[in-house]
């Protein structure tokens, strides 16, 4: 069965909304060797593309899968951590 994500999704938070408006702080987070690390966590086994294109179909299990699967993994949920502390919160 498929899941529907909400229009706009993560991105219409308020949180989203202020970092995206903060274009040196996208900057910083999309350089960090810590995004670089996660993004190689997902693209494992093209995980990441697979279940980028499920939720663009409206399927987003690969993806809440993907992203339970990384949290599980000690480095994984350390990298997130480290990324979610980096990021401006007002």
């Amino acid at each position: 069965m498929k899941q529907q994500q909400p229009a706009g999704g993560i991105f219409s938070t308020p949180q989203a909304a202020h970092l995206l408006k903060d274009k040196a702080a996208v900057e910083r987070l999309t350089q960090s060797p810590d995004t670089k690390a996660l993004m190689e966590m997902l693209n494992r086994n093209g995980g990441l593309k697979a279940a980028a294109e499920a939720a663009m179909k409206g399927d987003a299990s690969q993806l809440q899968g993907l992203l339970s699967q990384l949290m599980r993994d000690p480095e994984g949920a350390r990298v997130v951590e480290r990324i979610n502390r980096s990021v401006p919160k007002d």
